[in-house]
């Protein structure tokens, strides 16, 4: 039988646990193994871009699904420019964040986007963002990871599944959490190899940052491994 869709999917799961009275328990096994998966993979096939993400105002709401950012671009007004990324303590803390004007930071706090300097004119932007995958479900019957990796979705929910069954054999508890995580791996590594094609990775040169201004856009900067240097 085809792992092709939910449906054979919750067969599947009952037949290797050779049980027939876990129908509803399934649901959760595989909710269980979404959940655990959208936090841990990032990977091309999650990748969305927005490009026509409106900012009118000092919040905007996080897109449905998201869990990360790639990039944030401000395209309109030109020239394009790239939005550098606070956290809120920074951001609050920033002299005049509060002013009205085109939107040159962000930061994300709780379910929102807010901007700085807050927006005197609808802006546009470019959003590139990590989305989490769409549950499966009665409607929603299968979707890039089922399609593509199904060992992915059997072994996480055989993993769940043998953790809620009581006098489960830990021998057997380990060999699904071990198939498990060595589904997660492949993903990520077929992931890298496609991404950069078996190519050397080459290491970034400095950056110049002499016309930023802005103290916590570099911090971020060396936080996240780049190199930064002043012109005198």
């Amino acid at each position: 039988m085809a792992l092709n869709n939910y449906a054979n999917l919750k067969i599947a799961i009952a037949n290797f646990l050779a049980r027939d009275d876990l129908t509803s328990e399934i649901d959760d096994f595989i909710d269980l193994t979404e959940a655990d998966f959208n936090r841990r993979l990032r990977i091309r096939s999650m990748e969305t871009v927005d490009s026509s993400f409106t900012i009118d105002a000092e919040t905007e709401a996080l897109p449905t699904g998201f869990l990360q950012i790639r990039s944030f671009v401000l395209t309109s007004p030109t020239p394009d420019r790239a939005l550098q990324v606070m956290t809120p303590f920074h951001q609050a803390n920033t002299q005049g964040f509060n002013n009205s004007g085109t939107p040159r930071v962000y930061s994300i706090e709780g379910s929102n986007f807010r901007f700085s300097p807050v927006p005197d004119t609808a802006a546009t932007a470019r959003l590139t963002f990590y989305k989490a995958f769409d549950s499966l479900s009665s409607t929603t019957t299968t979707n890039y990871i089922l399609t593509n990796h199904p060992d992915v979705y059997l072994y996480g929910a055989l993993y769940f599944a043998s953790t809620f069954i009581r006098g489960m054999d830990q021998g057997t508890v380990v060999q699904f959490k071990t198939q498990y995580e060595a589904a997660i791996k492949q993903v990520e590594d077929a992931d890298d190899l496609d991404k950069y094609n078996g190519t050397p990775l080459v290491q970034r040169s400095d950056i110049n940052i002499n016309n930023l201004d802005n103290v916590d856009w570099c911090n971020y900067l060396l936080e996240n491994g780049y190199q930064i240097y002043q012109i005198m």
